[in-house]
């Protein structure tokens, strides 16, 4: 009340002598804390002049008023001076805020109050997929996409209303472009603004990410921006971990092989639908595991496993004989052989990573009818024979 008062009294002085018409205002702290003392606004008249004849004023000590959060303008000092019923417009220049009045009879005119605008503040950002044990992981899923979410709470001290929702997923060794192996982008987040009390909104960011997505530490960045495009932005991080998958056709036809004779060869591909370059393990079996049979015959008899032959590095055409077939195929076992492969995962979109393999089988005597066995095909780190 006491420096209501004194301003009061300074401006009657004032205009007494040189009919000054000054415009006062409030200018509040921000919320989150910014001083208005030290700031500058800017006042004009939009209908004689507009903003090109202008005045401003730094709030506060340092300004017209002498004092903390206050300006004070002469609006007789602009170029067309003010007079009764204009319109006048003062401006923050800090955050772009705006407030006008009417010119009146009065020695002075009182500015309605401003509060300086604050950040949008994110009080929270995880990031998850839907497999939520262990927390802070994500487990991709071979030859497909895994969603995974970024879940952004924002409080807007304001109550201002938010725009412009964006986030980025990336590895540590992220591009500018999105590319599937490490950077996402979601400019479209999902905006549940009935979550929380009446200043807090919910964004719901997804990412459809792929198998091949680089393994290691990865962030989620999240930016908003209100609608004075003050923006608030954070960042929180979790794990991409290893995925080690491969796949293959679902047959291999050896076609009609008469006794004692080897197949024809037969290429077979094995794409890398995991993460990280990978090796190769073999295992064969006709009825169960460790039965030590490659085939099962409808018939007659059985094929043992060591007539089950493969080659991970070269085809081998043509009509081959047994020995000639022992010397560039290795025989199955009827243990689990863990083999050099060398197959590195995509790092191009839409070109998968593919290597071939080569198999044939010998066919003994004693065996008659359709034949059938299985061979099961799979990823591991490390070094192979």
């Amino acid at each position: 009340m006491n420096k209501l008062i004194l301003l009061v009294f300074a401006f009657f002085i004032i205009e007494s002598v040189s009919a000054a018409h000054f415009i006062v205002g409030e200018v509040r702290d921000s919320y989150d804390g910014v001083l208005a003392d030290g700031k500058e606004v800017v006042l004009w008249d939009p209908t004689r002049g507009g903003i090109d004849d202008n005045l401003t004023d730094v709030i506060g000590p340092t300004g017209n008023s002498g004092t903390s959060n206050i300006y004070m303008i002469d609006c007789e000092l602009l170029n067309k001076k003010c007079k009764v019923g204009d319109e006048i417009m003062v401006r923050s220049v800090y955050d772009g805020q705006e407030v006008n009045l009417t010119v009146t009879r009065a020695g002075y005119d009182i500015a309605p109050n401003m509060t300086l605008n604050s950040r949008p503040n994110i009080t929270s950002i995880e990031v998850e997929d839907s497999i939520t044990s262990p927390l802070g992981q994500i487990d991709l899923t071979p030859a497909s996409t895994r969603d995974v979410t970024c879940e952004v709470i924002v409080e807007d001290y304001d109550g201002n209303s938010l725009q412009n929702p964006g986030s980025e997923f990336y590895s540590s060794s992220q591009g500018d472009l999105d590319d599937n192996n490490n950077h996402y982008t979601n400019n479209s987040c999902l905006i549940n603004e009935s979550y929380g009390n009446e200043n807090e909104t919910q964004f719901i960011c997804g990412f459809e990410v792929w198998y091949y997505a680089n393994p290691g530490a990865w962030a989620c960045f999240f930016n908003v921006e209100d609608n004075l495009s003050f923006s608030g932005n954070a960042t929180n991080t979790t794990n991409v971990n290893t995925l080690l998958s491969v796949g293959v056709q679902n047959v291999i036809d050896f076609s009609y092989v008469d006794l004692e004779k080897v197949s024809g060869e037969v290429e077979v591909n094995v794409t890398n639908y995991g993460n990280v370059a990978t090796n190769l393990s073999l295992t064969g079996y006709a009825v169960s595991q460790g039965d030590g049979l490659a085939m099962n015959c409808t018939l007659i008899g059985n094929v043992s496993i060591e007539n089950q032959k493969y080659n991970l590095t070269s085809p081998n055409p043509g009509t081959l004989d047994l020995g000639e077939a022992d010397l560039v195929y290795v025989n199955m076992s009827g243990q689990t052989a863990t083999k050099q492969f060398d197959l590195d995962y995509q790092t191009e979109d839409g070109a998968e990573a593919i290597n071939s393999t080569y198999w044939r089988v010998y066919v003994p005597l004693g065996v008659s009818g359709d034949c059938e066995g299985k061979i099961i095909f799979g990823a591991f780190q490390g070094a192979g024979s």
